[in-house]
């Protein structure tokens, strides 16, 4: 998961496009830097289908997606947009692709737009993506994750990194003045947030055992120093299993000293709701957490005073500080026509850039009766272009801004490195690595090192060797 961060803008057109190209319309707020077309697919009929329709049960979301669709209709009476309910998963997306149902325009996660460029199900929509300048745009870190041989394959629309959240009334009443910069901070500051007789820990993860546990702590092992190229090492082809040595004994070893040496992490299990929830009452005084997992709290406790929760770069280790990044990525088929891929491209540009409609959306959001509007989202966009529209958006955020905008200033400046997931087999291995974890924290004789290493070897044997011999097949 990777990126979040602004664009530079770009405020010029393609000058061969500008007897058929319009520009956006304006909105007083930032600038339009995507040109519309006059015309879409000639004016023929043309009838595209996009997925992550709102269900009918969140009405007010839904009513936002399909005014924006009669919006753009109503631009291009030719165009018709259906809409698809179908929310990315791996496993069911192989299913649309083998039976031949991949809609027009689709979501994957940011960690997937390689494997789909590289099976050839994404199509290439370079030619409009460059005649609107975009790569200067979109934060690169982030674009990057679309483009293969200098090919543009999909749109980023949402990106999250995690960080440090925090509760301000907690670290206040500790005499602690502001979040830790560094893990050596954050072990002093949690010591004395620890609180037992109260309920309160310093710190705390998600530590169920499961998939997420191990997602966590790779985020952990990052700062350390390892890499996704050096937990799972690509060999041309084949893969070794890398995290048995190294920066992940290292954090493991860091991880059973916070549980039994220093005691400052929850003794009971946290699944990634629970430890949200945690810090939503006041019984965590820090958390790691993903970004978007803000706006989660207020949305489930919608009591909760969100000004009294902030959200900081995630704290320095001896690999600095490095977080791992997530997000969605829209793609468009290749076996959809060129009119359909012309359609659903512009439908996507209209929605991520047309200032007019970024205002109704916003205006929409209001509207609901607890609107979470803001939040410490990775940045897409990067420069000028991100500056003025965080300033025009800024005025409709129930967000508090100040309480976040520290980490979305460190990952703009890059004092956060970002980095994605490990992969192949990524999700097989937050499993592997997890329930490793959970054992460290539940049982102090357990030795870090010879667990990883065991981990690692069986991985191997169960998930990278039969990689390769499938390739090989």
């Amino acid at each position: 998961m990777k990126k979040l961060m602004r664009l530079v803008l770009v405020v010029c057109t393609v000058v061969m496009f500008a007897a058929t190209l319009r520009p956006t319309r304006a909105a007083g707020g930032f600038p339009s830097i995507v040109t519309m077309p006059k015309q879409i697919a000639g004016g023929k009929a043309v009838t595209i289908t996009i997925t992550n329709k709102p269900a009918a049960s969140d009405a007010v979301t839904l009513k936002e997606w399909t005014d924006a669709v009669n919006r753009f209709e109503k631009l291009y009476p030719n165009v018709t947009v259906n809409g698809s309910e179908y929310t990315y998963a791996p496993d069911t997306f192989a299913a649309l692709i083998a039976g031949d149902q991949v809609p027009t325009m689709f979501q994957v996660y940011l960690t997937d737009p390689q494997k789909y460029i590289d099976m050839g199900v994404a199509a290439d929509i370079t030619k409009i993506v460059d005649a609107n300048n975009l790569r200067k745009v979109y934060n690169s870190d982030i674009f990057n994750l679309a483009i293969k041989s200098n090919k543009v394959y999909g749109l980023p629309y949402g990106a999250y990194a995690m960080g440090l959240g925090y509760s301000l009334p907690l670290l206040k009443a500790a005499g602690i003045a502001k979040p830790p910069a560094t893990w050596d901070e954050l072990v002093k500051d949690a010591k004395t947030l620890t609180k037992r007789d109260a309920g309160v820990v310093g710190f705390s993860f998600i530590n169920d055992g499961s998939n997420a546990t191990g997602w966590h702590f790779t985020i952990l092992g990052y700062t350390f120093g390892a890499t996704p190229g050096s937990i799972i090492k690509n060999n041309g082809g084949t893969y070794t299993a890398g995290f048995g040595t190294g920066p992940m004994v290292d954090t493991l070893k860091f991880i059973k000293e916070l549980r039994w040496t220093d005691d400052v992490l929850p003794r009971e299990t946290l699944d990634w709701a629970g430890n949200g929830t945690a810090l939503a009452t006041g019984k965590a005084a820090m958390i790691l957490m993903a970004g978007d997992q803000y706006g989660w709290i207020k949305s489930t406790y919608k009591d909760v005073d969100m000004t009294t929760i902030g959200f900081a770069p995630i704290p320095a280790g001896p690999g600095g500080a490095v977080s791992l990044v997530g997000g969605n990525m829209y793609m468009i088929s290749s076996k959809a026509s060129p009119e359909e891929q012309e359609a659903a491209t512009y439908f996507e540009l209209y929605r991520l850039f047309d200032p007019a409609e970024d205002q109704a959306v916003l205006e929409a959001q209001k509207t609901d009766n607890n609107p979470i509007i803001g939040g410490p989202a990775l940045p897409l966009y990067t420069g000028d272009y991100q500056a003025a529209r965080i300033k025009f958006e800024t005025p409709y955020y129930t967000l508090p801004y100040a309480n976040y905008s520290a980490f979305l200033d460190a990952i703009s400046a890059g004092k956060v490195k970002l980095q994605v997931e490990p992969a192949p087999a990524g999700q097989a291995y937050y499993g592997a690595v997890g329930s490793v974890v959970t054992s460290v924290l539940n049982d102090q004789s357990v030795d870090p090192a010879a667990a990883l290493a065991t981990a690692a070897q069986t991985f191997q044997t169960t998930q990278l060797d039969q990689l390769a011999t499938a390739v090989a097949k």
